[in-house]
């Protein structure tokens, strides 16, 4: 069981169109394993039951960092809706939220430049 610090939550959104939801974003929200970027876990908003456990069965266990490429040709192959340009611009966020999160971060700036 990994623990609480090593999971992160990430998440990518994109528009719908007005003709297919009422709800203006679609959301894809991934529970990924810190070490390896492997999604654990993933809610997917709105959508179909059907649409949701087919992109299940595609994120989970993927890496956001090796396997993206793969991922996103897996969803143009297998998934025909209205939606499937909203859901692979979504991933793609959230694969660049992963990148992002993982970038490293410039030390703090010292408001005090003479360190009184």
């Amino acid at each position: 069981m990994l623990s609480k610090e090593k999971i992160l939550i990430i998440g990518g959104m994109a528009r719908l169109p007005k003709e297919i939801s009422e709800a203006e974003v679609f959301q894809v929200i991934a529970e990924v394993d810190a070490e390896n970027a492997k999604v654990l876990g993933v809610e997917i908003s709105p959508s179909s039951p059907l649409i949701l456990e087919m992109l299940k069965q595609i994120l989970v266990g993927v890496s956001l960092r090796d396997d993206a490429h793969a991922l996103l040709q897996e969803i143009e192959l297998r998934l025909f809706h209205r939606a499937k340009k909203a859901v692979i611009v979504a991933v793609k966020d959230m694969v660049r939220e992963y990148r992002e999160s993982q970038a490293p971060k410039p030390p703090p700036i010292n408001p005090d430049p003479y360190n009184r």
